[in-house]
């Protein structure tokens, strides 16, 4: 349901162009091409792929950019702030924790435009891990030998803890606990999915995501300790791939402070959703649950507590999400007006087996 379906190429060329030659000095002559979106284009934003050139100062210069767009009607998440995401990589790319992320270009916040504020980046080479159909499923993943499996899924971890060792305070990043009512952190969270979910589902009943909330608020952790920078939308999909190692991490729309168990949690309940929720065996290269959770707990330098817990609080907020995709694949004419999809789908029958509810539409 790509936002940018409508926008003509050519037109959408021809704006680029001005608006790098604002950037670049009056000589650079800029010019855009081969304008298309990728062929999985995101719910949250707009993605524009394109390929630049311009005179540089030594010599010609020719990249391929991607340039990320605010959604101009598919509003996927409650109080979106489309700035954070780049504010959290730019914050990130002096190289001091060792991130791997995309080069960023400029912020524009000016609607003449495109209509709506957008940013650009350059394109990364490599491989991402698809949703549909899962990479538990087929291709490049499951047919990799163990060995890459397993690199895969340790680098990916290495990855994530290296963004919960940061210094946010240092960073300039305290602005990710202030946006939201509340102490940063669990309770922060909380608050927010539970009006997320009043906000999409408009009275409707919602028996899944309603029976993990109250299991959530039943068993809420006495302590999630001292925030950390936390990823938000962390797993293998938002990860391009060379080798099998992270080569950029990428979607940071859901960044946020709090424990690293947020992150790790959302990480373990996709795997676990992508293969016990689906049926099928998990790649046997990637390391166990118990392996996973004492190495992390290595990688971090504290142990971790209560990931039951902050595994059914990630299935509480996919469920959460799903509601408001089907209303959005609805309003596209993506799905017809009487689905089910917004109580049945892959994350609510997946929650629902975590906490052994019967299955959503019987």
């Amino acid at each position: 349901m790509p936002d940018n379906a409508g926008r003509d190429p050519d037109e959408v060329a021809t704006t680029l162009a001005r608006w790098l030659a604002t950037r670049l000095p009056a000589d650079a002559e800029p010019g855009v091409a081969h304008v298309q979106a990728p062929e999985s284009n995101g719910f949250s934003n707009e993605t524009i792929l394109c390929r630049a050139s311009w005179q540089g100062s030594d010599g010609p210069v020719d990249r391929r950019l991607v340039v990320r767009v605010a959604p101009t009607r598919n509003v996927l998440f409650l109080d979106a702030d489309f700035s954070i995401q780049y504010r959290v990589m730019a914050a990130l790319a002096d190289g001091q924790i060792g991130l791997p992320l995309p080069k960023l270009g400029w912020f524009e916040d000016d609607p003449s435009w495109l209509g709506v504020p957008f940013f650009t980046m350059d394109h990364v080479d490599g491989l991402v891990p698809p949703d549909n159909l899962p990479y538990t499923m087929e291709g490049w993943v499951v047919d990799a030998a163990p060995a890459d499996q397993e690199r895969m899924w340790w680098t990916g971890l290495e990855a994530m803890a290296r963004v919960h060792r940061a210094d946010w305070r240092g960073l300039g990043l305290g602005c990710l606990g202030e946006r939201l009512p509340g102490r940063p952190g669990l309770d922060q969270q909380l608050d927010y999915y539970r009006a997320f979910l009043d906000w999409t589902a408009q009275g409707r009943p919602q028996p899944v995501a309603e029976a993990a909330w109250r299991w959530l608020v039943d068993h809420r952790p006495r302590r999630d300790g001292d925030p950390v920078l936390c990823w938000g939308d962390a797993r293998p999909g938002n990860i391009i791939w060379d080798d099998f190692t992270p080569a950029a991490v990428l979607d940071w729309e859901m960044a946020t402070l709090g424990p690293p168990e947020l992150d790790l949690g959302w990480w373990l309940y996709f795997d676990r959703q992508f293969t016990e929720g689906l049926n099928v065996p998990r790649p046997p290269g990637f390391p166990s649950r118990e392996e996973t959770v004492q190495r992390y707990a290595e990688l971090i330098g504290r142990p971790l507590a209560d990931l039951e817990y902050y595994e059914v609080f990630s299935g509480f907020r996919f469920s959460v999400i799903m509601c408001r995709l089907a209303d959005l694949m609805v309003g596209s004419g993506q799905l017809p007006a009487d689905t089910d999809m917004g109580v049945n789908n892959l994350a609510t029958q997946f929650t629902a087996q975590m906490l052994g509810l019967p299955p959503p539409g019987g």
